[in-house]
C-alpha cells in the first residue's frame, strides 16, 4: 500500500557524505570574493582579486592568437580519439617538456596521461597509488586545493607536514621534518603511500634547489613512496628577467639582501631544477616511483581551458591504470584542438614564454617596491604569480603584540582570520596563510599577476585596510 505521506529521504552514500564535513580554507576565501566580484565596468566597488593565482598580464597576446585561428570544425562535435589525449596531443606534450624542463631520458608520448585540470590528475593519481585512508605527505605551507584533490574521491588523506621557511628549503631539516611526520603517521595507523614536492613552490615562489630534491627523493626511496612533482609553475621563472631589469630594481634587490626573512633564500632557490632533469635520478631512487604534473592554467595563463597532464616516464603500469578512469576527465575535442594549435605553433609558444617570464619580472617589481615602501616583510619570489608576505605586525594591536621567541611578531589563527575579513572589508581579496597550512598565522599569499590599472587599485585598497 502507498502512503499519501511524505517519502523518507533516500540516503546517499558514506563516500559523499563524509565530504561535507570536510572545509577548506582556500574555497572559503574564494566564495566570499564570489560573493562580490569587483568588475572595472559593472561592479567596481566589489572585491578586487589579489588573491587567486590567475595570470592575467598576457590575456590578449592570447586572445589575439586565438581569433586568428578558425579552430571549429564538425569533427569537434565528435568524442575526440582518446579520452587520456590524443597520440598527436601527447606528442606535443613531450616535445614541449623535451625543450623546457631538461630532462636525462627524452620524454615520449606514451608517457603521458591528459586531463581536465592538473587538480583531475591529482585526484587520478592519489587514486591509483593510495587505498581508502592511505596517506600523502607533503611539505607545508602547501597549495591548499591538494585536499580536495587527493581526499574528496581517492579517499586518501593528505598529511601536510609543517615546516618554517628555514626547514623549507634546507635539505636535513626539511627530510627530519618529513621523517618525524611519517613516523607520526605510521604511529596513528596512517600508511603512507606517496608525496607531493611542489616546485616552483606555491605559496612562497622559489624553487627547491637540486640538493633538497635529491635529500627528498633519498627519503622517499627510503620508505619506498610515489613521489609526484608539481612542476605547474616551471615555466613561470624570472630570475633572469628580473636582473635585467637592472637599476630599475636596484632598491628592491638592495632589500632584499639585507631583510631578514629575505636571507633563507639563496641563489639556488631562484632556478628550476626539474625531478626529470636530475642525471643520477636512479642512484637516489627507483624511478618507477617519481612522476611529474604540469599543465596550462599557470604557465600558459589558461586557467580556465582545463588542462593538465601527468608524465610517468617509467612506470608503464601506473600509465594504464590511470587510463582505465581517464573517460572522467576527458577533454573536449574543441579544447583539445585549440591546445594543439599553440602547442604545434612552437616559435610562437617559445616567445610567449619568454614574453610571459618578463611580465611576471616587472610585475613583481611592481608589488615589491609596494611592499618595500610600506615595510611590509615578504619571501624574494622568482617563480609564479605570487608573492609570501608577513601580515603579522596588522594582526594585533601594537600594545597587545608578543615575539614568537625568534624577534617577529606572534600572530594567532583567530587574529589571521580577523585581518582576513578586515581585507575583505575594505574590497580587496588576499589569500590568508591558513588556506596553505601555513605553521606561523599572519603570512598571507598575494597575486600580483594583474592589469596595472588593476593592480595599483588593489594595493591602495591593501594600503588602507592595513593604514599604512
Amino acid at each position: 500500500m502507498v502512503s499519501n505521506g511524505p517519502l523518507p529521504t533516500a540516503p546517499l552514500s558514506h563516500r559523499i557524505t563524509s565530504n561535507l564535513a570536510f572545509s577548506s580554507p582556500l574555497f572559503n576565501g574564494i566564495r566570499e570574493l564570489l560573493k562580490n566580484p569587483y568588475d572595472r565596468d559593472t561592479n567596481p566597488d566589489g572585491i578586487l582579486n589579489l588573491g587567486v593565482a590567475e595570470n592575467r598580464l598576457l590575456h590578449h597576446k592570447l586572445e589575439s592568437f586565438v581569433r586568428s585561428k578558425a579552430y571549429l570544425t564538425r569533427r569537434q562535435f565528435c568524442y575526440g580519439l582518446d579520452p587520456a589525449g590524443s597520440p598527436r596531443f601527447r606528442g606535443l606534450i613531450a616535445d614541449l617538456i623535451n625543450r623546457n624542463f631538461s630532462p636525462v631520458w627524452p620524454v615520449q608520448a606514451d608517457h603521458v596521461t591528459v586531463h581536465n585540470g592538473t587538480s583531475s590528475a591529482i585526484d587520478i593519481f592519489a587514486f591509483a597509488t593510495c587505498d581508502v585512508g592511505e596517506g600523502i605527505l607533503v611539505a607545508a605551507p602547501c597549495y591548499g586545493g591538494f585536499g580536495i584533490d587527493v581526499q574528496m574521491r581517492a579517499k586518501a588523506q593528505l598529511i601536510p607536514v609543517p615546516m618554517t621557511v628555514d626547514q623549507m628549503l634546507n635539505p636535513a631539516e626539511h627530510v627530519r621534518c618529513l621523517a618525524q611526520a611519517y613516523t607520526d603517521a605510521i604511529t596513528n595507523g596512517i600508511a603512507v603511500r606517496a608525496m607531493i614536492v611542489c616546485t616552483p613552490h606555491n605559496p612562497l615562489g622559489v624553487s627547491y634547489s637540486r640538493p633538497l630534491m635529491e635529500a627528498i627523493l633519498h627519503f622517499a626511496s627510503e620508505r619506498n613512496l610515489h613521489v609526484l612533482s608539481d612542476e605547474i609553475y616551471a615555466l613561470s621563472t624570472f630570475n633572469n628577467e628580473f636582473k635585467a631589469l637592472g637599476h630599475s630594481v636596484a632598491d628592491v634587490r638592495a632589500h632584499e639582501a639585507l631583510a631578514p626573512h629575505n636571507r633563507t633564500v639563496s641563489s639556488e632557490n631562484h632556478t628550476f631544477c626539474s625531478v626529470l632533469s636530475l642525471p643520477n635520478l636512479a642512484d637516489l631512487i627507483d624511478p618507477s616511483l617519481v612522476h611529474v604534473i604540469h599543465g596550462v592554467s599557470k604557465d600558459f595563463c589558461m586557467n580556465g581551458m582545463r588542462v593538465g597532464y601527468l608524465v610517468s616516464p617509467w612506470n608503464p603500469q601506473l600509465i594504464a591504470a590511470v587510463r582505465t578512469v581517464s573517460n572522467f576527465s576527458w577533454n573536449s575535442a574543441m579544447t583539445e584542438d585549440l591546445m594543439i594549435e599553440i602547442f604545434s605553433s612552437v616559435q610562437w609558444f617559445q616567445g610567449f614564454i619568454d614574453e610571459n617570464r618578463q611580465a611576471l619580472a616587472q610585475a613583481y617589481a611592481h608589488a615589491a617596491r609596494f611592499l618595500v615602501r610600506h615595510r611590509i616583510p615578504y619571501i624574494p619570489s622568482r617563480a609564479g604569480h605570487f608573492v609570501w608576505i608577513d601580515l603579522r605586525q596588522f594582526c594585533t594591536a601594537n600594545s597587545s603584540a608578543t615575539t614568537n621567541g625568534h624577534g617577529f611578531l606572534a600572530c594567532t589563527p583567530e587574529q589571521e582570520k580577523v585581518l582576513f575579513k578586515r581585507l575583505i572589508d575594505h574590497k580587496v581579496y588576499v589569500t590568508l596563510g591558513q588556506a596553505f597550512s601555513a605553521q606561523e598565522s599572519g603570512w598571507f599569499r598575494l597575486t600580483f599577476t594583474l592589469p596595472l590599472d588593476d593592480m595599483n587599485l588593489g594595493l591602495s585598497r591593501l594600503a588602507k585596510a592595513l593604514g599604512v
